[in-house]
């Protein structure tokens, strides 16, 4: 191997290393955002050569994966139209692609596990991120609540999915059934925005369904990322970081040291 080989080696894990910080910081920054799902990054070493003859590095590659699989913790929020699922399983969900006084929900259908859903001033339940709840795949408008006087005190979920509103003024109301998307490799779902996901090749396309999931209501799913191990990957990061600088230094050094002979 050579120095140049050596600067290439290092400049390629300073990269790499930048890259897995600026991971951690999206990780750390949502600590609180609801339904967050971290992401991890991966390394695999590059080989200059292949065959019989002894192998020498060439760098590092990288790739991302997020944590979809892992739940966050569950907690009670008090607020009535908020919902978590516990187990698998994803809300369906679409953003408005209209005006709040003339809303439109022909946008594409996506998938999200953040359930911090609130009435917007239609009765419409939106979350945090701006994507509206479906009740199921040919629900063509979102699940409606009343407002005002008689905005909702308390939402339950059948184990069926059957969705009941209790309102201010004491009425109840049924708002039908809902279900959940279910995913056999969901792991592969395209990250979108707001915690929402979209289905793909290698996801499959959703079932749906509870597949003995639950809906949790008036509580919201944190996010799955824990704080004090992403600082932990930081210092190791920022670490990794540091030696690399260190060996590009050094080959530095090396190269001028060689050119300096040649003077």
């Amino acid at each position: 191997m050579s120095l140049l080989d050596a600067v290439s080696n290092s400049t390629s894990g300073l990269s790499a290393q930048a890259f897995a910080l600026n991971t951690i910081s999206g990780n750390i920054a949502n600590t609180t955002t609801a339904g967050f799902k971290s992401t991890d990054t991966h390394f695999a070493d590059l080989l200059a050569e292949t065959g019989p003859s002894p192998q020498q590095a060439s760098g590092v590659s990288l790739s991302t994966r997020s944590s979809l699989q892992l739940q966050g913790t569950i907690a009670s929020t008090d607020v009535a139209t908020n919902l978590a699922i516990s187990g698998d399983g994803y809300f369906i969900v679409k953003p408005n692609t209209g005006s709040a006084n003339a809303p439109s929900f022909g946008g594409e259908t996506g998938y999200t596990r953040r359930g911090d859903f609130a009435p917007d001033a239609n009765g419409y339940l939106v979350n945090g991120a701006g994507y509206y709840l479906f009740a199921g795949p040919s629900a063509s408008t979102p699940v409606q609540v009343s407002t005002g006087s008689a905005s909702p005190t308390s939402l339950t979920v059948s184990p069926t999915g059957a969705l009941t509103v209790s309102n201010a003024d004491g009425s109840t109301k049924s708002l039908g059934t809902m279900t959940l998307a279910q995913f056999d490799g969901a792991e592969n779902l395209a990250p979108l925005d707001g915690g929402t996901y979209l289905a793909t090749d290698a996801s499959g396309a959703p079932s749906y369904g509870f597949s003995g999931s639950s809906i949790a209501t008036g509580s919201i799913e944190q996010s799955n990322a824990n704080i004090s191990d992403q600082f932990a990957k930081m210092i190791e990061t920022q670490q990794a970081y540091s030696a690399n600088t260190k060996v590009l230094n050094a080959a530095n050094e090396m190269l001028q040291d060689a050119l300096t002979m040649y003077v």
